[in-house]
Order: C-alpha cells, then sequence, then structure tokens
C-alpha cells in the first residue's frame, strides 16, 4: 500500500495494519505503547489532581502551551493533510476556475466561522 492510502488513517488504523512477524519487535511494541498511552494519562492525571490549583500562574502558563500546541497540530492537519491534498492531488486540481474559487471563498468563510466560535466560546 502506498503512503497516500494511509494519509487519513488515525494511528490505532495504522498499526492495526502492521504485519506482525515473530522476529520484528516494533510492531508489538507500538501496538503495547499505544494501549498504554490512556491508562497511563489517567493515572498521571489521578496522581496530581489533589497538588493541582487551575488558578495558579504555573496551571495557567501550561494549559496556554499546551493549547497553543493544540491549535498549531489542527492548524497543520487542516493546511497540510486535508487542504494540501484536496486542492494538489484531489479532484480540484482539474476543476474548472468557478468550482476552485467557490471552494476557496467556502473555506474562508468557514475559516471565518470558526473562528468567531472560537471567540465565543
Amino acid at each position: 500500500m502506498s503512503v497516500e492510502t494511509f494519509e487519513g488513517l488515525a494511528l490505532g488504523s495504522r498499526i492495526a495494519t502492521l504485519s506482525f512477524h515473530r522476529r520484528d519487535w516494533r510492531p508489538y511494541a507500538m501496538a503495547l505503547a499505544y494501549a498504554c498511552t490512556t491508562p497511563l494519562g489517567i493515572a498521571v492525571g489521578l496522581g496530581v489532581r489533589l497538588s493541582y490549583d487551575p488558578n495558579s500562574q504555573r496551571a495557567l502558563i501550561t494549559s496556554g502551551v499546551f493549547d497553543a500546541v493544540s491549535a498549531g497540530l489542527l492548524i497543520y492537519a487542516a493546511m497540510v493533510e486535508l487542504l494540501a491534498h484536496d486542492f494538489i492531488h484531489g479532484e480540484m486540481r482539474t476543476a474548472p476556475g468557478k468550482q476552485v474559487l467557490l471552494a476557496i471563498g467556502s473555506l474562508l468563510v468557514g475559516c471565518a466561522l470558526m473562528s468567531l466560535l472560537g471567540r465565543w466560546a
């Protein structure tokens, strides 16, 4: 399978499609790491719940940094993975000019509405 086939799949789906051979330890390590991330995150959350003050300066900075990283990842995924795939490799590559302009206009209207939603929330 080509890399383009897996662009839209999540990490768990990619691990599920790996070939599991007896001598290759990497697929097993990846599956184990994937299975342990949620329980490990829950354990860390339970461990710090009593010492966590949501109004402290450290908590606000930490929350801001994680929010910025999450926003950056979403922007990257939207712009590079989705839009580039649609406009460069997808049907928009050979679409008529009016359809491309309509698609770009719809994209900008959607971005504006999401910005308003983010400002409002």
